[in-house]
């Protein structure tokens, strides 16, 4: 399989399907062609563009985003806040990891499924269990609780990240690149300003961090009513004629499904909790990770070997090169994004807001903010500068190289931080909003363009996993042996007597809480300013080394873009799939 299977014209005849499988054990009742597009661009109904079905539908897509982008984004820098409410600092950290896990589980899944059994009834329900873990997490009075409402929004997070294919099926190809940054523009909030909306809830109202999960709310229920009402993509008969649901039950990928589900949520439950919730060597660690390499690693024979008629990963993806090199580029560019959400508040945190809360949420927002305004820039241009394998190679290099430079930084340059972290990450947003649609565009048959994103995704969660791994690692050592070896040192140069260091650490450690603070013996006012400034340059040295670390994941990703294909031949005005609207009712007459 190469990257120009379907280099056809354009002209090609679409032809009537009856109610039997292809070659690829695909069926459809719909006219599709070769490649399993419905239509051109011109064939649409009049008005399509701008029927209430089609505008309605790209509003759902958009709020959907948003309030998956909001499952991370706004409760990931306020879970100190709720571990203190809910007395829960050892398990708090578990919000993330169910999130992760759901996240990467459901987008393949999201993908396979609905691209068999169609997607109608799918997002509504997948929106609407997003709905009810808001609820749930915003009403619990313990952490156990919060963790399983939050693993629902996790799960349904996988119905908004599938933006992609839900709203690239419906307009031609050339158009993809556009509509994927209108739809960004409805995450801006969450994704963007998550952290600084967060700090406000937290600083601004009672409620205090569960108007995050109120928010969560009102954008899944609206979402859900939304799809309800407006989409209408084809049914699973409109995809299979006469079929029986429970043909496609019985032929469907249990065993695949099973080790993938397995594989996937035990290699990130291991990697995940290793030095956070239990040392590398515990059992509790070891145990489900390499229980779950085994899995997958089974997957891939499985899904190599067996035959089926339903793959649950169809192997003649990782045999194409631009889908592969594509979904590379993305996995490794999302890299620096989950790692910077993580190491970025801290740095602003430790370094620079120096207690300025409000002004540290905002700046936070930093990482949020450059990602996605660059998904937005990149593509808004895409089409325009064309030359995809440049343009790929060219926003992934400078993302990379003002990442490295960041490391340059210091206490004192919280401009240039932000300045370099703010360009960093608005060029690796662009570089997402480049592979993400290619990954869609490159495959061979359209009426998979679902689970090649799904894939996709989920491979950019786990590899992602594995990086975030990495640095929280080098970020741990490198922030002891920093902090152990300036801080003391400075300290006692200050005035302070050396068998009191130990409980000046302690102090800081907890917070620096009056009751600890007030029992350091020889503590004084000089003291405590070199010690807060040695604090910041010891953080500033730490958080260094991630930067550094950042341009390995950075050259890979440029590595990978080399071998992205240009799609010029491919941006065509075929369309994959469109909405039918409810039954009787017709278009206006405007033009599309």
């Amino acid at each position: 399989m190469t990257d120009t299977v379907f280099e056809k014209s354009h002209s090609e005849h679409v032809e009537q399907a009856s109610s039997s499988h292809d070659g690829s054990g695909h069926v459809a009742n719909i006219g599709t062609d070769a490649h399993g597009f419905t239509a051109d661009a011109e064939e649409l109904p009049k008005g399509y563009y701008y029927s209430p079905f089609f505008l309605g539908t790209t509003v759902a897509i958009g709020l959907n985003l948003m309030g998956s982008t909001g499952g991370f984004a706004l409760v990931a820098p306020v879970l100190g806040q709720i571990a203190v409410s809910l007395d829960a600092a050892s398990s708090v950290i578990w919000l993330s990891l169910v999130y992760t896990m759901g996240l990467a589980v459901g987008l393949t899944l999201v993908g396979r499924i609905t691209d068999t059994f169609g997607r109608r009834w799918f997002f509504i329900g997948g929106t609407a269990l997003g709905c009810i873990g808001a609820i749930v997490s915003s009403t619990a009075k313990s952490i156990n609780v919060l963790i399983g409402g939050q693993v629902l929004v996790g799960l349904s997070a996988s119905t908004g990240y599938s933006y992609a294919f839900v709203i690239g099926e419906l307009v031609p190809v050339k158009r993809r690149f556009i509509f994927n940054a209108i739809i960004f523009i409805f995450s801006f909030p969450t994704a963007g300003f998550g952290a600084a909306i967060s700090t406000a809830f937290i600083l601004k109202t009672s409620a205090g961090w569960r108007w995050a999960y109120y928010l969560l709310i009102i954008l899944n229920g609206l979402t859900a009513i939304l799809y309800g009402v407006f989409y209408f993509p084809p049914t699973f008969h409109q995809k299979h004629g006469k079929d029986h649901v429970s043909k496609f039950l019985r032929t469907f990928d249990w065993g695949g499904l099973f080790l993938y589900t397995a594989g996937l949520v035990l290699f990130i439950l291991g990697l995940s909790s290793g030095d956070t919730l239990y040392p590398w060597v515990d059992a509790r660690v070891l145990a489900p990770l390499i229980i779950g390499v085994l899995c997958l690693i089974a997957l891939f024979v499985y899904e190599s070997y067996a035959k089926l008629s339903q793959p649950l990963i169809p192997m003649e993806f990782f045999r194409n090169r631009g889908w592969v090199a594509s979904m590379l580029s993305l996995s490794l560019g999302a890299s620096v994004y989950y790692s910077q959400a993580i190491v970025w508040p801290q740095m602003t945190a430790n370094v620079y807001a120096e207690g300025r809360l409000m002004w540290g949420g905002v700046v936070s927002s930093v990482v949020g903010i450059g990602i996605t305004l660059g998904e937005i820039i990149g593509g808004g241009f895409a089409k325009h500068l064309g030359h995809w394998k440049l343009q790929c190679l060219t926003v992934i290099t400078l993302g990379t190289l003002f990442l490295g430079l960041a490391a340059l930084c210091k206490p004192d340059t919280p401009g240039m931080a932000i300045a370099f972290m703010m360009l960093a990450t608005t060029f690796v947003g662009w570089n997402e909003a480049l592979v993400l649609p290619i990954c869609t565009i490159v495959i061979p048959d359209q009426a998979e363009i679902g689970t090649a994103a799904g894939v996709a995704g989920s491979s950019r969660s786990a590899i992602s996993t594995v990086a975030s791994t990495i640095y929280s690692v080098v970020l741990a050592t490198r922030t002891a042996t920093e902090l152990g070896r300036q801080v003391p040192a400075a300290v006692i140069r200050a005035g302070l007597p050396a068998d009191s260091v130990s409980a000046y650490m302690a102090a800081i450690a907890a917070g620096a809480p009056e009751s600890l603070l007030s029992k350091v013996q020889g503590l004084t006012p000089n003291v405590i300013a070199a010690g807060t400034e040695a604090y910041r340059y010891a953080y500033t040295d730490a958080y260094k080394t991630i930067f550094l670390v950042s341009l390995a994941f950075g050259g890979l990703a440029i590595i990978a873009s080399f071998f992205i294909p240009d799609v010029d031949h491919l941006m065509g005005g075929k369309v994959a799939a469109t909405l039918s609207g409810r039954e009787k009712e017709k278009y206006t007459d405007r033009t599309a």
